[in-house]
């Protein structure tokens, strides 16, 4: 876990959430905490499947991502956060922010030596904390978002209404640029992909809303997916007869599908990161929410989710029709 430039010192960050969208969605107080820093950067630590070190590949004010051990591994169990400490000790760090209520977090810093530790400090982590100020008892329902913005208000480095905004690489925007060269605008971007099969609205749906996008409006499309994605965007593809006005943008690197999705005019799609990503680079985006809480914190993102009250696992994208997706569609600003 040592530093890639040999440089010891510097703030530290703690976000161990582990999707893409956590890592989105805290974008903004990452940048907050490094802007307050001497050195204008904050290294993140945070879990693998985030994919921080390729999404933030693009952001000078991210010095480095370190990852946190596999489940199970060194740093999980009664001992994990000993053992985290001792990881994190050669850093040397100066500061470190712990953006999650766990104790473990705050143990690694104070085991590690770094000399000023910041966190929620809501039950035993507040033992931990240098800091007096932090999140109180009440704030303890908040959502992860919202107590990162609480705790970046009482230490005066307001977040509240800040959008996030993914820094883009050159080299991620000319693959774009390459990928896209051939397709008439406007082009729509469809998320295809999803972490749990109860986010999943299914390569049938996808397809007919392709041909009724295509009859309606003449739009162009780019299927964006992990490889789990690549056989269902062949089929997908191979209903139209693989036209020129369709292609699979499957298992690119995450910076480059961002890059993609950031030169089209809306994204639709299941309640993943590309999603997530879709609002960071500025891009309307119409998430279908059938299995899993709507996202609200961010305009640019119109959350679809089918009557009544959605409870997370349980799946109800079927009773997401085509129909309303289209009319939620017809209600984006969509990208010139």
């Amino acid at each position: 876990m040592s530093s890639k430039d040999g440089k010891p010192g510097g703030t530290l960050v703690i976000q161990p959430l582990p999707g893409i969208g956590d890592t989105i969605w805290h974008l903004p107080h990452l940048k907050a905490i490094a802007a307050s820093t001497p050195s204008g950067s904050i290294t993140l630590l945070t879990k693998e499947r985030s994919r921080a070190r390729d999404l933030l590949a693009g952001a000078t004010h991210v010095r480095e991502v370190l990852y946190l051990a596999p489940d199970k591994g060194r740093h999980s169990g009664p001992l994990g956060g000993w053992r985290l400490g001792e990881d994190l000790r050669s850093h040397g760090f100066n500061a470190a922010w712990v953006l999650h209520a766990s104790s473990r977090y705050a143990l690694a810093a104070c085991r590690a030596g770094i000399p000023k530790r910041i966190g929620y400090g809501i039950g035993w982590q507040d033992a931990l904390l240098t800091s007096p100020h932090g999140l109180s008892r009440r704030d303890r329902r908040l959502s992860a978002i919202a107590k990162a913005n609480r705790l970046l208000e009482v230490h005066d480095l307001s977040v509240t209404g800040v959008a996030p905004e993914l820094p883009l690489s050159k080299d991620a925007i000319g693959a774009a640029e390459t990928i896209m060269e051939r397709l008439s605008t406007p082009v729509i971007a469809l998320a295809i992909g999803s972490s749990e099969p109860f986010k999943q609205w299914g390569e049938n749906n996808f397809g007919d809303l392709i041909g009724a996008l295509r009859e309606r409006h003449d739009l162009s499309t780019v299927l964006v997916g992990g490889r789990a994605e690549a056989e269902s965007a062949s089929r997908i593809a191979a209903r139209f007869d693989n036209p020129p006005w369709l292609i699979p943008t499957i298992d690119r690197p995450i910076l480059e599908a961002a890059a993609v999705v950031a030169r089209c005019a809306a994204c639709i799609g299941n309640d993943t990161g590309i999603l997530n990503i879709a609002a960071a680079v500025d891009t309307p985006a119409l998430g279908l929410f059938g299995g899993s809480l709507p996202i609200s914190e961010d305009p640019r993102l119109l959350a679809l989710s089918p009557p009544g009250r959605v409870k997370y696992g349980k799946d109800r994208m079927s009773e997401i029709s085509v129909e309303m997706v289209l009319g939620s569609f017809a209600g984006l600003d969509l990208r010139q």
